[in-house]
Formats: structure tokens, C-alpha cells, sequence
């Protein structure tokens, strides 16, 4: 019981963690640089903003995490679960925080499908299944 718990805290923290190191890097990265649109208001600029900056991004960095064994099988959702609250607590103010509630599943769901397919040794499957669910919640939320 001592073990799953610690496994479980690991995980929901480690996701937590990611998704503040995340939103800190981008902030470095772009409002200090003064970098207001990386890419142009097109489709094809939204599109890669979505897949480069939004889903490529944070699924990479919950892909790193699980494979590294902080969010591993079958903690993967915890993860995941950690990665939304922290997002959504960065993004909106805690008035509005249960906007963020299809965030949070979302991120809970990709996290959960990385982490079976690597289970299932597969990483690659996983990661590109994520993405895509990624991405198209993007669009839907658009």
C-alpha cells in the first residue's frame, strides 16, 4: 500500500510539476523574448501552433516523464491528472477553474494512453494516438 501511494504522489506531482516547468519555459521563451505570434494567423499557422506548441510539446514532456518511470503503467493517468491541474491553474484564474475541467481529462487520457503503450512497448503508437487526441480536442475547443 506504502509503495502505491508513493507511486501515485510521484506521478500526480511529477505531472504537476511539467506542466508549471512548461508554462515557465514558454513564458522565457516567448513573452520575454517578445515574441507575441510565432506562427502567422493562417490555418496552416494555427495548425502548427496546435501541433508544435500545444500538443507535440506537452505530450513529449508527459512521454519523457512515463518513461522515465515517474508516471509508469498504470500510473500514467495520475500523471496526466497532475499535468491538467497545473495547467489549468496556470491558464485560468481559480474563479473560472472549472473551465478547465475538459482539460483536465483530456490530459489524464493522453497521459493514460502513453503509458499503456509503452507498457505494451509500443511507445511510438502511444505518443502518436496522444498527439492526435491532443490536436483535435485543440480544434473543438477553437
Amino acid at each position: 500500500m506504502k509503495q502505491y501511494s508513493h507511486n501515485a504522489l510521484t506521478a500526480f506531482l511529477g505531472g504537476l510539476l511539467a506542466a508549471s516547468a512548461l508554462s515557465i519555459l514558454f513564458y522565457l521563451i516567448f513573452d520575454t523574448a517578445g515574441i507575441k505570434k510565432p506562427f502567422p494567423l493562417t490555418a496552416l499557422g494555427l495548425f502548427l501552433h496546435f501541433l508544435i506548441l500545444n500538443a507535440l510539446a506537452e505530450e513529449g514532456v508527459k512521454f519523457l516523464l512515463i518513461r522515465k518511470n515517474i508516471g509508469k503503467y498504470p500510473y500514467g493517468y495520475l500523471l496526466g491528472f497532475g499535468f491538467g491541474v497545473g495547467e489549468v491553474l496556470l491558464n485560468h484564474p481559480i474563479s473560472e477553474a472549472w473551465r478547465g475541467s475538459g482539460t483536465i481529462l483530456l490530459h489524464t487520457i493522453t497521459a493514460g494512453i502513453i503509458a499503456y503503450f509503452i507498457k505494451k512497448k509500443k511507445p511510438v503508437l502511444g505518443l502518436v494516438i496522444a498527439v492526435a487526441i491532443h490536436l483535435g480536442y485543440n480544434y473543438l475547443v477553437l
